[in-house]
């Protein structure tokens, strides 16, 4: 019985993710498949520093002073084009293993400090360029490109002003620097040093500009470009990337780094400015290696998720500026930007606004169109139902559904056992030769949960027809295949560990704790919160045998058996598809070799499964459970000893052949059977 590695990860039900077929993710496996780019332009945005009073002033009536304190980020384009995989346009949403999760209008309020209550910034884009450049400008530029201007041309000329300047030389400073501001980094563009005009007619009246929703206009970009981005084809991402980049660290800790340095000063700042300071990334696999985040993002911990990471003590800390549209928050209706159109869609991430989630409601199906050849649309008039929905953005607040269950991990249960079937269930690649920089796990609990489903199956036909003594060989026969090749699967981490472990999250934080609701075990729908164990606490192999939940929709919250229904099995809990197979310690002072480690050997045979004859103590066979070279274990620093064997029972002792490489188990390759020198010792005892 073969396994299947590519065993499908899903979507079961394709009546959510329609878009499965073109979406990136199908071709994560294919070759020469390359990541997302993420671009933000203008590395010179924190270095235009804005200290004219009189242009602060500007800014602060036209909503872009905040946003000025916010400095350009480093972005983590591993992380960024992880989650971008993950991205699904059908939901405006980060389909993530917990649940879905994304940017909303409340994130973009505390961290950019942008206004996401007012009108939409929408017009017409087709006017004199010229005449209205040295109106609002002052001056001409000199190398206008469909529309577009250079954005060092605004650094060049409008970056150092007197002190005394006149007024209409202010203005036209702060005008400049606004649309420096756009171009760099909330609504950048694939040409990479041009920003459009059209955005300098909305700036002639700074007032009138600061009743705009910005913030919503840049949320409706940014999801437009994560849209795009996440379908096959693309190779790059151009939207507000320090938001993005900033929202991952605050929800999804994978990949987090350290702040070091004195705190900056968070006075009438934006909560993103927090990390306008020195960040250490030396104790995180970071940067280059996508590999790593797929394969975290695959079985991340809900330690690792914070859904509700702005508590009412840092919301106290904010300027009241970025609290003002919080009534809005959770309106699910329409973002508009021009010729954009998105939907904003809180009702599906409920548990970041500290809600219990409940099934959303289908999408609404927009039609997605381009301003290309459509120079002179008026997109007021054009998007006028949108627009309209817009302006009926509080009637339509998301609210937690009457019908949910109080019980959080009851309701919960629910939510996740449906969405198990129309979700992306994992993205990483089948691990061959894994970096000893982490230790993938994505691909193991695959097999991990081949194996059981298989082991399950075949037990239980069993209980229900009592068998033949061969029928009962041949299906515990099958059961151990299955599970030896899951063992053959783990990867190779060496027992000292490595120096970008430093904990399970690989991260130098750690686990950092969950607000969320508790956790609960679905089967094959992954738990949140399942212990680890010892070897002394697993129970006999006579404890009673369950049935998996089914995965589809219970017809009612009360369809999902309560704690009390359920016979107790509080001695061990199963996290499936998450690895959790318990722990092991070795101590520091023992050091533990691959040489002195010998496996005892499978032989298959048509029909049948059987080891030679040999003894294999105890603490090798412990080894066996978790892996057969090395130790491939979650918890790297909780193992259990494992007793060398001493040179005189080699004898006893018979090679499984999984040795890497050539002679005695070193140098290239995975071979199976290659210890040769071994195997010729034990042929002449």
């Amino acid at each position: 019985m073969e396994m299947d590695v590519q065993e499908d990860p899903g979507p079961i039900d394709l009546l959510v993710l329609s878009d499965q077929d073109r979406h990136r993710s199908s071709y994560v496996r294919s070759e020469g498949y390359t990541p997302v780019q993420f671009t933000e332009h203008g590395r010179k945005l924190n270095t235009w520093t804005v200290e004219h009073p009189g242009v602060i002033e500007h800014l602060r009536h036209a909503g872009f002073f905040y946003v000025s304190r916010l400095r350009r980020v480093q972005l983590d384009q591993a992380l960024l084009g992880a989650l971008i995989e993950r991205w699904r346009r059908e939901t405006q949403t980060f389909h993530l293993r917990h649940g879905e999760m994304t940017v909303t209008l409340r994130d973009v309020a505390i961290i950019a400090g942008l206004r996401v209550d007012g009108e939409p910034v929408t017009g017409r884009v087709s006017f004199d360029l010229l005449h209205t450049c040295e109106l609002l400008l002052g001056i001409q530029p000199d190398d206008v490109v469909t529309g577009q201007i250079r954005l060092e041309w605004l650094f060049q000329h409008f970056r150092h002003i007197p002190l005394d300047a006149p007024a209409a030389v202010v203005a036209a400073s702060a005008r400049a620097y606004i649309l420096f501001q756009i171009g760099c980094s909330l609504f950048p563009n694939p040409t990479g040093y041009r920003v459009h005009l059209k955005w300098l007619p909305l700036l002639e009246d700074f007032d009138f500009c600061g009743g705009l929703a910005w913030g919503a206009a840049t949320l409706a970009h940014l999801y437009r470009a994560l849209g795009n981005a996440s379908m096959k084809g693309k190779a790059e991402c151009c939207a507000f990337g320090t938001l993005l980049q900033i929202w991952a660290w605050d929800y999804i800790h994978i990949g987090r780094p350290d702040r070091v340095g004195a705190p900056p000063d968070l006075h009438d700042c934006p909560l993103g400015c927090r990390w306008n300071m020195g960040l250490r990334f030396r104790g995180n696999v970071r940067a280059t290696d996508i590999e790593f985040y797929r394969d975290e993002l695959d079985q991340q911990r809900e330690s690792q998720v914070t859904w509700m990471p702005y508590t009412e003590d840092v919301l106290i800390g904010l300027p009241a500026f970025c609290l003002e549209g919080s009534a809005i928050w959770r309106s699910r209706t329409s973002l508009i930007c021009y010729h954009i159109v998105e939907l904003h869609l809180p009702d599906r991430v409920l548990r970041q606004f500290g809600l219990l989630q409940h099934i959303p409601d289908p999408v609404e199906a927009i039609q997605r169109i381009t301003s290309q050849g459509r120079s002179g649309e008026d997109w007021a008039a054009f998007h006028a139902p949108y627009i309209q929905r817009w302006a009926d953005r509080l009637e339509h607040i998301a609210e937690q559904s009457p019908f949910v269950d109080p019980d959080p991990i009851r309701a919960t249960s629910v939510y996740m056992q449906w969405y198990w079937g129309i979700t992306r269930r994992w993205i990483s690649r089948p691990v061959q030769r894994p970096p000893l920089t982490f230790l993938p796990r994505g691909n193991v609990e695959r097999r991990l949960v081949y194996a059981i489903r298989h082991a399950v199956s075949g037990i239980g036909h069993l209980m229900d027809d009592p068998p033949e003594p061969t029928r009962m060989i041949d299906a515990l026969a099958h059961v151990r295949w299955d599970l030896e090749s899951v063992l053959e699967s783990l990867p190779t981490l060496p027992v000292t560990g490595h120096s970008d472990v430093s904990s399970p999250t690989f991260g130098a934080h750690g686990d950092i704790p969950s607000t969320s609701t508790p956790a609960y075990d679905f089967g094959d729908i992954p738990s949140t919160s399942a212990p680890t164990y010892g070897f002394d606490d697993i129970p006999s192999t006579s404890m009673p045998a369950y049935d998996f939940p089914s995965t589809s929709v219970p017809i009612h919250p009360s369809d999902v058996p309560s704690t009390s229904d359920v016979p107790s099995t509080s001695e061990v809990q199963f996290d499936i598809p998450s690895a959790s197979i318990p722990p092991f310690e070795i101590p520091s002072t023992s050091e533990v070799r691959r040489d002195d480690i010998v496996y005892q050997r499978r032989r298959r045979r048509r029909g049948h499964i059987g080891t030679q004859e040999g003894i294999l103590p105890s603490a090798v066979e412990q080894g066996m459970e978790q892996i057969v070279e090395g130790i491939a274990i979650e918890h790297i620093d909780e193992m259990h000893v494992i007793e060398p064997v001493q040179p005189e029972m080699e004898h006893d002792i018979h090679i499984r052949g999984r040795s890497r490489g050539r002679g005695r188990g070193r140098g290239r390759g995975r071979g199976r059977g290659r210890g040769r020198e071994h195997r010729r010792g034990m042929e002449g005892t």
